[in-house]
């Protein structure tokens, strides 16, 4: 997959979420949404797909440490993906976007497109988990859109689908992640109607 394409899907997903939370009706924001955060934390959460690339951007990373959009998420598991910090990271981004988060959401997607438009691919960004190619990034929160866009859309009871770009690059990074976490093969059966998922099951976890 080109560079191009990788970045047009990101994009795609963007609008995806944008597209979702301009659905959100005035006095739905405090609703309940996933585990203990309401619509406004999930947004909130969401929005950091486009926040992160920017802040990430700021001073290019001194060298590649993590290859593969897979690696940051076997890095992150490791090392920053602890449930309450999560949740309080949800918590921190919802109250950022308090006023007017449509607004906020869709001033973020535009200025994540323009500062795409000045950045290499080979541009290296600082994450928390090392640094990092941009056109390597960016499918980690093409992921992260689809997944929790899909969970606004549960939770404000709505049908939008993914784009069909943007849901293939997701399976894909989810299956990297099964095969690393040595999971495949019982979601490879369960896939296929040859075995069931435990409650609970997550390649993430």
């Amino acid at each position: 997959m080109s560079g191009q394409d990788i970045r047009e899907i990101y994009l795609e997903a963007g609008e995806y979420f944008a597209g979702v939370v301009d659905q959100v009706d005035i006095d739905g924001w405090e609703a309940l949404a996933l585990g203990e955060w309401c619509v406004r934390d999930l947004v909130g959460h969401t929005y950091r797909s486009f926040t992160t690339v920017l802040s990430y951007s700021e001073k290019p990373g001194e060298k590649i440490e993590r290859e593969r959009p897979v690696d940051y998420f076997i890095r992150a598991l490791e090392t920053i993906a602890d449930p309450k910090m999560v949740a309080e990271r949800g918590r921190g981004a919802g109250l950022e976007i308090i006023d007017n988060p449509t607004m906020m959401v869709r001033g973020f997607q535009m200025y994540v497109k323009n500062k795409l438009g000045e950045l290499d691919d080979d541009y290296i960004m600082n994450t928390p988990v090392g640094g990092m190619r941009l056109i390597d990034y960016l499918p980690t929160r093409t992921f992260e859109l689809v997944i929790h866009t899909m969970d606004l859309t549960k939770a404000l009871g709505i049908d939008d689908k993914p784009p069909e770009s943007a849901m293939a690059a997701t399976i894909q990074l989810l299956g990297e992640i099964a095969l690393h976490r040595g999971t495949a093969p019982s979601l490879v059966l369960a896939a296929t109607g040859r075995g069931s998922l435990p409650e609970g099951f997550s390649v993430l976890s």
